[in-house]
């Protein structure tokens, strides 16, 4: 009876939602914290898995909490933008709603008490059917609407394969500040008929949404083969190679870290001062791309035997008045949001930030957004340099008239690491 009422809630909070309600990799209770959404027994992975295939997604967190909780999730269909899609769950996966997160530890020999919770997908009692983009929504089991956290992921068919370049020859400028995103598709085993309707094309820089582009057209379509080459919207911002830091035990100061030590109750890592880059010239470091790795020195289970430290940033920089400045990348989940913006100190002349992180190896950005906009630029604090080292994502959907869903028929990855 339980399940049942779960379920009826549920499905009434998704009719509701339908409209408007576009998912993230996100945290609402902030007692949770280190949100990870991998590929199972992959580090420094993206969430992405082939339909019916063998490899699993993690979704990972920790409860900071003394207290025990058990937790339930349930699993959403999306459409190419994160909306909720038409389908009912029967349509998109094989399982129930309403299940309970069965696999959690509580953390060993740490001075923070935490609970970890793992959860894998596809598993025994939950199997996917059609491709896409999922969201699973984990809730409290004694309050079904209590959302915690939502997690996102892509479940992708090899449909069609694509081949892709990144260039500094930009419209734009040439070698300076832009990369070119080339790329084409090939549809040999998959005709598209009609692919400037049935197609929807979305590409990612490292993971973020606010820089995200998906409404171009391509720029030629032959026989088998789909061309985007010169398309003024896939021109992106280099940027610069993520920064770095590290702290995997409390007797020694790790990479870029000033100073380690103890008040009650939790271990401080003060980090390096940051200054801006936009006027130095351009050096390459072998980054993540803005991914982090749980981590700790003489440990062998790392998600229970790593310890949260409080991690204080300050950056040397004037106010900015017109816009704010954010932490970015897999740390802050890539959100602009409260718990990512850098707040500028009078009294000392720096932006700060305190952030609750669990032992390991970090990348990390500034991102400015000026007031009213929602895409953010690394300038004026990290710099934009055309050799700059970034991954690019291309997602391929296919949604031709009467159907239902944006089916993710391909997917492609490149690195800028050698432009042409």
């Amino acid at each position: 009876m339980k399940k049942l009422g779960f379920i009826l809630v549920f499905l009434l909070t998704i009719l509701s939602l339908k409209a408007q309600e576009v998912y993230r990799t996100q945290v609402f209770n902030n007692k949770i914290h280190t949100l990870q959404v991998k590929v199972a027994d992959e580090l420094l992975s993206s969430p992405y898995i082939h339909l019916n295939g063998d490899q699993q997604i993690e979704i990972n967190f920790d409860l900071l909490d003394p207290d025990f909780h058990r937790f339930t999730y349930s699993i959403v269909h999306c459409d190419a933008n994160w909306q909720p899609s038409t389908l009912i769950p029967f349509e998109y996966m094989d399982g129930f709603q309403g299940l309970p997160i069965e696999d959690f530890a509580n953390g060993m020999g740490t001075t923070v008490d935490y609970t970890n919770y793992r959860l894998f997908l596809p598993n025994e009692e939950v199997r996917f059917k059609v491709s896409g983009n999922y969201a699973v929504r984990i809730y409290d089991e004694d309050n079904p609407q209590d959302e915690v956290l939502t997690a996102c992921f892509y479940v992708f068919e090899n449909a069609v394969q694509l081949a892709a370049e990144v260039t500094g020859n930009t419209l734009i400028d040439t070698n300076l500040a832009h990369q070119q995103l080339n790329f084409n598709i090939n549809t040999s085993r998959f005709p598209i008929p009609y692919p400037q309707t049935d197609l929807k094309v979305y590409v990612y820089q490292n993971n973020r949404r606010d820089n995200a582009v998906s409404e171009f057209m391509p720029s030629g379509i032959s026989n088998n083969r789909i061309d985007y080459v010169n398309v003024k919207e896939l021109i992106f911002e280099a940027g610069n190679e993520f920064r770095r830091f590290e702290f995997l035990s409390p007797t020694y100061n790790g990479m870029n870290v000033e100073d380690i030590s103890f008040h009650h109750p939790y271990y401080h890592v003060t980090i390096m001062m940051d200054e801006s880059r936009a006027n130095y010239v351009y050096q390459y470091d072998r980054d993540q791309n803005g991914h982090f790795l749980i981590n700790c020195r003489n440990c062998t289970e790392p998600d229970t035997q790593a310890d949260y430290y409080m991690v204080h940033f300050a950056l040397d920089h004037p106010i900015l008045f017109d816009g704010n400045i954010y932490l970015s990348g897999d740390l802050s989940n890539n959100l602009l949001n409260e718990r990512s913006r850098m707040l500028y100190n009078p009294q000392t002349g720096f932006y700060e930030k305190n952030i609750f992180l669990k032992q390991g190896n970090y990348n990390y950005q500034y991102l400015f957004q000026k007031k009213g906009e929602s895409k953010a630029t690394t300038l004026p604090i990290e710099g934009s340099y055309y050799p700059t080292e970034n991954e690019y994502r291309i997602h391929v959907y296919y949604r031709p008239m009467g159907e239902r869903y944006d089916r993710l028929i391909g997917m492609g990855m490149i690195k800028s690491d050698q432009l042409l």
